[in-house]
């Protein structure tokens, strides 16, 4: 097997056959539905706390760090699926891996600019109304990211099975 100088450490890892079960349209559906449900519960959680006169509680930092640690792995298993794409330079990439990413990001850009809006003005908002500073970046930073990951939830739910890439 020779190795293509476009094939980077970690163009290999995602082509890697290992990643073969993440890539059905299956399990990246249920990955993003983790991941949403995720981060709904985060939100929840958050405004939660900001309408309390506590604000940031051991109860909140509990969930928070649970919440960020458990999406690493649920991450991964996501990108996996969709074979890294918008984490790989577009050199290590085919024309088939480009266009879909390339629709992705297409289809995800106004929703992106509203979450990145939504990202502000909540935040904003909840230091308005409760005064909770660190609660309102934790929204913030939930919605912004959220925003980012909009195009990877398109891609993973959207993207047949390789077996299907044709249709």
């Amino acid at each position: 097997m020779s190795i293509s100088p476009a094939q980077t450490y970690l163009a290999r890892t995602f082509d890697d056959g290992r990643w073969a079960w993440a890539r059905t349209r299956r399990v990246r559906r249920r990955a993003v539905l983790a991941q949403v449900a995720l981060f709904v519960t985060l939100l929840a959680a958050t405004l939660a706390a900001a309408a309390t006169d506590q604000g940031w509680t051991t109860t909140y930092y509990v969930a928070w760090t649970v919440g960020m640690l458990g999406f690493i792995p649920l991450h991964s298993v996501l990108n996996a699926g969709i074979r890294g794409v918008f984490d790989r330079s577009a050199r290590s990439l085919d024309e088939h891996q480009l266009r879909l990413r390339d629709r992705s990001f297409t289809a995800m850009a106004w929703p992106a600019t509203a979450m990145h809006f939504l990202a502000w003005s909540g935040g904003v908002t909840v230091v308005a109304l409760s005064d909770h500073v660190a609660l309102a970046l934790c929204l913030g930073f939930l919605l912004w990211l959220a925003a980012g990951l909009l195009s990877y939830w398109h891609l993973a739910w959207t993207a047949p099975d390789e077996g299907d890439a044709d249709a």
